[in-house]
């Protein structure tokens, strides 16, 4: 491009696409219309050779897009610890079911969440035998 000369070519602009075009030559650092022309021009071509708009979106509509993602994830995050809660409780349960001995709820919800926090949610009805048993487990989180 450096050893080409510049072809004059006649564009035909509605006259309020000419008005923004000059208010925002000097926020694009542009000197004249032909230069931003060129600049846009560039940026649409970039974007059809590419075939993937997400390099050309605006920037407030990636970070728009990408806080309701994050705040999607968030909440996924914390139901699915929730559920991994229940489900320790019940195989807990299921398990002392075994023995006959009363449960306090609220002591087994704290150890269910300590246990879910320990083991990276990886609840095991096996394991939960075990530990109502008093027998002696294998930790498969820890391998």
């Amino acid at each position: 491009m450096e050893n080409e000369r510049k072809t004059r070519t006649a564009v035909w602009l509605w006259p309020g696409t000419i008005r923004k075009i000059d208010e925002w030559l000097e926020k694009d650092n542009c000197e004249t219309r032909s230069e931003f022309i060129e600049k846009a021009l560039g940026f649409y071509l970039g974007y059809l050779e590419s075939g993937d708009a997400t390099g050309y979106m605006s920037e407030v509509l990636s970070s728009l897009i990408k806080g309701i993602l994050d705040n999607n994830n968030n909440r996924l995050r914390s139901l699915l610890f929730k559920w991994a809660v229940e489900l320790n409780m019940m195989c807990h349960t299921i398990a002392a079911h075994y023995r006959v001995d009363e449960i306090d709820r609220r002591a087994l919800r704290a150890f269910a969440v300590d246990e879910v926090k320990k083991t990276y949610g990886q609840v095991s009805f096996d394991h939960a035998i075990d530990v109502q048993r008093g027998l002696p487990y294998e930790e498969p989180w820890q391998d």
